[in-house]
């Protein structure tokens, strides 16, 4: 038999596993891309977040931070039971927070995850109560879907609060 003639078969087997790996290849390559895509929305949104409250001026109101709110999220201070939900309450409640005296919030850490992340904070201000200023340390949880918060919720021992 003449070596210039192949076998067609092995043609076709090699172009099938070839067709085979480069659709993995892009399969796996396009997981990836969305997969990081989303990380980053999470993070980015986390990072606007941190930066709204370590930068905020408690004379004014809080429009910095509702661009990051779903329209329908949900604001819930486990710490007291109160629950707020949509922008219009949402920016009530921040502003009754904002209203704090000498209100200053660090943000410690930031931890993110698929579609969620934990803010880890301290809060300082003036208790007119106890004439002085307390210190309160707390964690935030935040619900991200779409680049958008839609449920948030505060962890704090509420008899240490400034708020």
């Amino acid at each position: 038999m003449d070596d210039r003639v192949r076998n067609p078969r092995s043609k076709r087997w090699l172009f099938a596993l070839l067709a085979l790996l480069v659709t993995l290849g892009v399969v796996f390559v396009a997981g990836m891309w969305f997969a990081d895509r989303g990380e980053r929305t999470v993070a980015a949104v986390t990072e606007s977040y941190a930066a709204a409250y370590e930068g905020i001026d408690t004379t004014k109101d809080a429009p910095g931070l509702l661009p990051l709110y779903a329209p329908d999220a949900v604001l819930h201070d486990a710490a007291t039971g109160r629950t707020h939900t949509g922008t219009g309450e949402i920016e009530a409640g921040l502003n009754a927070l904002l209203a704090t005296p000498d209100f200053d919030l660090t943000i410690e850490r930031i931890r993110v995850g698929d579609d969620w992340a934990l803010v880890y904070w301290t809060a300082d201000g003036m208790r007119p109560d106890l004439n002085r200023v307390t210190q309160v340390v707390g964690v935030t949880s935040l619900e991200i879907e779409e680049g958008q918060i839609t449920r948030e919720t505060w962890y704090y021992d509420p008899a240490k609060a400034p708020f």
